[in-house]
């Protein structure tokens, strides 16, 4: 008995070292060689960036100007952004033409887009309103609202007319003679002459496009036969006008952004055929006509009753002249001389 005893206490005493030897050993493959406590390091993570993708789906031939309803921004990692192919800001691809079907939510790439033409930049019909066409307006400085328009401002068109009138004035009788009786027949006198109207034909209409003619450099001068003037030598001295004064950033001919842009240049307006006919006409008849600037979020249509000589004196009190007695000079007056009349002398007060 005592033999068997000592026998069951070596077994125990084995199978307790033997796990503790493997329980070192587990320790040992979890914390490295050595045994040492240090834990192990998770891999680094990649930053996020911005991409911008579609927030509904956007048809080909569109052109995306409502950012806030057909974009968003999405998260990717760096490594999956590519600068050259995709987009970081939503500014970069609010006006451009998206020439395939986009779906929800997938990421907008530089291929996906072009720059709009014209045709796509001309806005869509407004009920019960047709379509808009772009029409060429040209304007100078003073026509033109001296050059302060900008593109997807809304203008009005004023047109003032010429329209000629025949005036039978008489002047006065003549005895006419018809069949053995003297009978008296008026005299007249037909005279043609032009009056004012001028009226706003056109109201509303968008400016698509402004463009305007090369600006010459400069110290381009032209001289005769067209060409132009030799470059001057570099020099210290400022720059001076035609007076002589130096030219700086604020004066004339210097920058001055208080100052009028002279020349030409062509407007695209948004107009429908009936607007076109009205310009088209005024056109043809040699009338002036200039553009009136709208207010930003102006929509109203102003009904005008136009501006006439009678109009102004009868529904906007504008008095009407009447006629002045003629100042009737006598021959004594005109023939004989009157005498030099002496100056008096220079009162002291």
């Amino acid at each position: 008995m005592r033999r068997g005893g000592v026998l069951i206490l070596l077994i125990v005493m084995i199978v307790i070292v033997g796990g503790v030897m493997v329980f070192m050993f587990l320790q040992g493959q979890g914390t490295g060689v050595g045994g040492n406590s240090a834990t192990t390091t998770l891999p680094t993570e990649p930053p996020l960036v911005d991409i911008v993708r579609a927030r509904v789906d956007i048809k080909a031939n569109t052109v995306i100007t409502n950012s806030d309803m057909q974009l968003e921004l999405g998260k990717v990692p760096q490594s999956e952004f590519d600068v050259k192919k995709d987009f970081s800001k939503i500014v970069d691809v609010q006006g451009q033409l998206a020439l395939r079907d986009i779906g929800a939510g997938d990421p907008i790439g530089k291929s996906d887009l072009t720059e709009p033409g014209l045709s796509q930049q001309i806005p869509t019909a407004e009920s019960p309103r047709p379509r808009d066409k772009a029409y060429p307006f040209v304007v100078n400085n003073l026509s033109g609202v001296s050059d302060q328009i900008k593109p997807g401002d809304f203008v009005d068109i004023v047109a003032t007319f010429v329209i000629s009138r025949r005036t039978s004035f008489p002047i006065g009788e003549t005895m006419v003679q018809q069949g053995a009786v003297q009978v008296p027949m008026l005299q007249r006198e037909v005279t043609e002459a032009g009056y004012s109207v001028t009226k706003t034909i056109v109201q509303r209409a968008q400016v698509l496009k402004i463009m305007r003619p090369p600006v010459a450099p400069p110290d381009a001068t032209p001289v005769a036969n067209g060409a132009a003037a030799p470059q001057p030598q570099s020099s210290s001295l400022p720059l001076v006008d035609a007076s002589g004064k130096p030219i700086t950033a604020t004066s004339p001919g210097g920058g001055d952004p208080s100052s009028i842009t002279q020349g030409i240049w062509t407007l695209l307006l948004a107009v429908n055929d009936q607007e076109v006919e009205l310009i088209e006409f005024s056109l043809s008849t040699n009338s002036r006509m200039v553009l009136v600037l709208r207010g930003a979020g102006d929509t109203t249509f102003e009904p005008s009753i136009g501006a006439t000589f009678d109009l102004l004196v009868s529904e906007f009190g504008v008095p009407l002249p009447q006629q002045q007695p003629p100042n009737v000079i006598s021959p004594n007056q005109v023939f004989t001389p009157e005498p030099t009349r002496t100056p008096a002398p220079t009162r002291v007060p």
